[in-house]
């Protein structure tokens, strides 16, 4: 299986939706998310967000994953003063649990230590049962480390940051 990772274009904002839409289903998200799943959930919503090239308005740069010329996967990250930032991650149901989300995260990770970043962070969330989301182990897999912090939000659901030394 032959995988390119590219940046993404403004043509791309139709699969990256896709994407988002069909790594889960909304009964699978639900109480882990706000209902309208965010920018990524509208190609509207995406096209609003996007500044130039592969980056949104906030400088997050979104890279995607091909397989056979078809997005499958994407990433959403940013440099933030002293540390990578990964905010979104979503590889289709069909291709889950084939190591592209490893394959992804490794590449943000490569691009981090290239630009003389050694720390990574990232999050996921937890219901209001605290039951954490499925991307909580594909973190720790990554050797990402859970803080301990749970952050509240004006949901039912909280946000758990992680980190990671790239040294």
């Amino acid at each position: 299986m032959k995988l390119v990772i590219r940046s993404a274009t403004v043509k791309d904002i139709p699969s990256i939706v896709n994407v988002n839409l069909t790594s889960t289903t909304k009964e699978g998200i639900q109480g882990f998310t706000t209902s309208e799943w965010g920018t990524f959930s509208s190609p509207e919503e995406l096209k609003k967000a996007w500044f130039e090239e592969n980056r949104l308005n906030d400088g997050s740069e979104i890279m995607v994953v091909e397989k056979k010329e078809e997005i499958i996967g994407f990433i959403v990250f940013k440099m933030e003063q002293d540390h990578y930032y990964i905010d979104n991650i979503a590889i289709t149901r069909e291709e889950q649990r084939k190591g592209i989300g490893t394959i992804l995260v490794t590449h943000v990770e490569n691009t981090a230590k290239t630009n003389g970043y050694s720390l990574m962070k990232t999050d996921t969330t937890e219901n209001e049962k605290g039951i954490p989301w499925k991307a909580y182990r594909f973190w720790i897999k990554m050797g990402y480390e859970d803080t301990g912090e749970r952050l509240s939000t004006k949901w039912d659901f909280k946000t758990i940051p992680f980190v990671k030394n790239l040294k």
